[in-house]
């Protein structure tokens, strides 16, 4: 009997550390809702340290445009992304169309997109920290370490 609980205590270690390493990038979330009836609505939360592990199994070939496109940006990424993350909460950018609105805004270490149009709304979140890292490893998929 204590050798099933010392297994169970084993177990439940290693599930909240591998939680714990999951969750440590923050989470992406994403939200669409389409507003005609029978739309669709979507919600998805997803670790963001996902992200990587992901981009490892994507083919090359689909990174590489995006890969030359980033690679002249990537100065210009990695002096932003530090100075997002130090300033403060708020609307980064605001647009009012006639039946749009688009909102940009930083939230805690998260960038968030909110898209309400006649059609849908849209929601998404994404941790800067994880945004970085992922953008790092797009530029190099068509370097020989990817």
């Amino acid at each position: 009997m204590i050798l099933l609980a010392k297994l169970g205590i084993g177990v439940l270690g290693t599930a909240l550390v591998g939680g714990a390493a999951l969750s440590s990038e923050g989470f992406i979330h994403v939200r669409v809702h389409e507003k005609q009836p029978g739309g669709t609505n979507i919600t998805l939360v997803v670790p963001a340290a996902l992200v990587p592990v992901a981009l490892r199994f994507a083919p090359r070939q689909h990174l590489a445009e995006a890969s030359r496109d980033m690679q002249q940006y990537l100065p210009v990424i990695d002096a932003a992304i530090p100075a997002l993350e130090e300033c403060p909460d708020g609307i980064l950018v605001e647009v009012l169309d006639p039946g749009e609105h688009v909102v940009i805004a930083k939230s805690g270490g998260s960038v968030v997109i909110d898209v309400n149009d006649p059609g849908e709304t849209v929601h998404v979140s994404v941790p800067l920290r994880a945004a970085q890292s992922s953008i790092h490893q797009i530029a190099a998929a068509n370097g020989p370490n990817f």
